[in-house]
């Protein structure tokens, strides 16, 4: 009960900590056992615009209702089908011709093209995710993130950590615990070399100018979620949303159904700076330290001020250990990274490198693995 406001904030809605409370205290009036009282109360609480008065329905029925979750996802891949067939690599007309007509993306006076667009506008259709579990590839890409996990796991970072035996005094400990004798330094504190592993951070833009590479990484992440522990996902448009966990789960269709329920937003708009801000704001300091590695996906296309942008890769930059972005324009015909989100960034990041397709993935690992080291 306390966690579907939650749940509800992670699909857009405007609430917060505080209305999980007010859901637990409308429940101990309304009481749970009639479904349409919950319903009707749980409504009128959490829904301030129109739109999350028209998608609370199928949110509550896919969150209390688990036997109405394959109908929830059966529905929306119905939904998705028709829009994501026009987003294929065979369609010369880009992923903004899905659009269609008087629904432009392009947004950014910098891009040069139609297919190279970005747009702040929110897409509130559903995705196909079945995509996620296709067989086609799915063995070379589960190679590859096993080559590079095996990499990760030699990579070791060295650290300074306190030792009862080591080869450096601890100056700050051992004047700490000599208080205790008067100021005599009978107990030696000690610090030793360890080695840990890094943390891995994906930050994926699954907006529309990045459609035809959204499915592709999240295929990597997942296949990297499955090799390694320390990896934490999460994809943006016009904001960001966490899926790690709806990643490493191995049950595939429920994996399917928990990105269904998450990805509203997918193909839409593009507000780098403003999402990744929020990213800073809401988990960065909790998830970003010292031996954190930070990898974000994109086309460098946003809406946004790039302001906004370069004082959020500064704050992750300074808390990181190194951030890499792969932008798998970058290896296109004339395509050179002049967009305002691509100047802002540059100046911040530890590599810039292509990645357009799984070839292109691998020859970028090993300057990824050097960057990371």
């Amino acid at each position: 009960m306390a966690g579907f406001a939650g749940f509800l904030r992670a699909n857009g809605f405007a609430v917060g900590g505080a209305d999980a409370v007010h859901v637990l205290e409308t429940i101990v009036q309304t009481g749970i056992l009639d479904r349409e009282v919950l319903r009707w109360s749980l409504k009128a609480l959490l829904c301030g615009r129109c739109e999350e008065w028209r998608r609370f329905d199928a949110l509550f029925d896919a969150y209390f209702l688990p036997p109405n979750k394959k109908l929830f996802v059966a529905s929306n891949i119905a939904v998705a089908r028709p829009r994501d067939a026009a987003c294929t690599l065979g369609d010369d007309r880009g992923p903004e011709a899905a659009a269609g007509p008087g629904q432009s993306n392009v947004g950014d006076a910098d891009t040069g093209s139609a297919r190279h667009g970005a747009s702040r506008a929110e897409a509130l259709e559903s995705t196909d995710f079945r995509d996620l579990n296709r067989a086609e590839h799915a063995r070379d890409i589960e190679a590859l993130m096993r080559q590079f996990a095996r990499r990760l796991k030699h990579l070791l970072l060295r650290r300074e950590a306190r030792s009862d035996h080591g080869r450096r005094l601890d100056l700050q400990s051992t004047i700490r615990r000599s208080v205790a004798y008067g100021g005599t330094p009978l107990r030696l504190a000690w610090t030793d070399r360890r080695r840990v592993r890094p943390r891995l951070v994906l930050l994926l833009d699954v907006s529309r100018s990045m459609s035809l590479y959204s499915f592709f990484y999240l295929r990597l992440a997942r296949a990297l979620c499955g090799e390694l522990a320390d990896v934490h996902c999460f994809i943006f448009h016009t904001r960001i949303t966490g899926v790690g966990e709806a990643l490493s789960d191995p049950d595939p269709w429920r994996s399917q159904e928990r990105l269904h329920v998450l990805a509203v937003g997918w193909g839409g708009g593009t507000r780098i700076g403003e999402c990744l801000r929020d990213f800073n704001r809401a988990v960065g300091a909790r998830l970003v330290h010292s031996r954190t590695g930070v990898i974000i996906v994109s086309d460098g296309y946003d809406t946004g001020e790039p302001e906004v942008l370069a004082e959020a890769l500064a704050t992750l930059r300074r808390r990181s250990r190194r951030m890499v972005w792969l932008n798998p324009l970058l290896n296109q015909p004339g395509f050179t990274p002049e967009s305002r989100g691509m100047r802002a960034a540059i100046p911040y990041i530890d590599l810039l490198a292509p990645g357009a397709d799984l070839a292109g993935v691998a020859r970028a690992l090993p300057q990824i693995i050097e960057a990371l080291g």
